[in-house]
């Protein structure tokens, strides 16, 4: 008699694991039903206010918050803090009715990896749950020519500052910009993460930026980068 044997099957596309965080419980809810009916998603907790939304994402490490950018107690921005320094592995996803350039800058600042206004439809808040899980920045279209256009509206007259930086440069700085580590910006340069990190400090010292969210800011404002992609 043939004896089977039996077989262990890997999942090779894991689901990712959420925690849903905003003051609305409706909204938490609605979020929770819509994303858990989702192959790939898995909503591991939610929260209604902001020192729960942390102890949840330092207690479930979650890959993905998504925080509604005021929620109680701390706003949204400084839960997004707290977020990428106690737990820095879960990336964060501001969902928010302000789409004003002032507070898409400080959520980027505070180390958010996208921005979606909460009107969007569903299927975009979706699509930007995946992109920043797979390491992507995302913006919402309608946040992004807000931003064009406050940036638009501080002026063009000074000197381009892009003739500062060399072709390699400029290709560093886009890839910083879409969410690249220094080790997958090196290996798409045939670079060594060392030398990715020396490029990244001579294009910070040129452009007089001293972080991260300061280089996205200009990627964007210079057509380098653009985060949805």
């Amino acid at each position: 008699m043939e004896r089977r044997t039996s077989r262990k099957f890997t999942l090779t596309n894991p689901r990712i694991r959420t925690l849903i965080a905003d003051n609305h419980a409706v909204l938490v809810d609605a979020m929770q039903v819509l994303l858990s009916s989702l192959g790939d998603v898995e909503v591991v907790g939610c929260a209604v206010d902001d020192v729960e939304a942390v102890d949840l994402a330092v207690k479930l490490r979650p890959d993905v918050a998504i925080i509604g950018l005021n929620v109680l107690g701390m706003n949204g921005i400084e839960t997004t803090r707290q977020i990428r320094k106690l737990a820095p592995a879960t990336r964060v996803l501001i969902l928010s009715t302000r789409a004003g350039p002032e507070p898409v800058y400080k959520a980027f600042q505070a180390g958010a990896d996208g921005y979606v206004v909460k009107d969007a439809r569903a299927v975009e808040v979706i699509d930007a749950l995946r992109r920043i899980s797979q390491g992507k920045r995302y913006m919402s279209e309608a946040v992004s020519n807000l931003v064009i256009g406050d940036i638009a509206a501080e002026g063009g007259a000074a000197r381009d500052p892009l003739s500062q930086l060399t072709e390699r440069e400029r290709e560093v700085l886009r890839l910083t910009a879409e969410g690249n580590s220094s080790a997958a910006s090196a290996k798409l340069l045939g670079l060594s993460p060392k030398t990715v990190e020396s490029y990244r400090s001579r294009i910070m010292r040129k452009l007089k930026i001293h972080n991260i969210a300061g280089l996205v800011k200009f990627a964007i404002r210079h057509g380098i980068a653009s985060l949805d992609s």
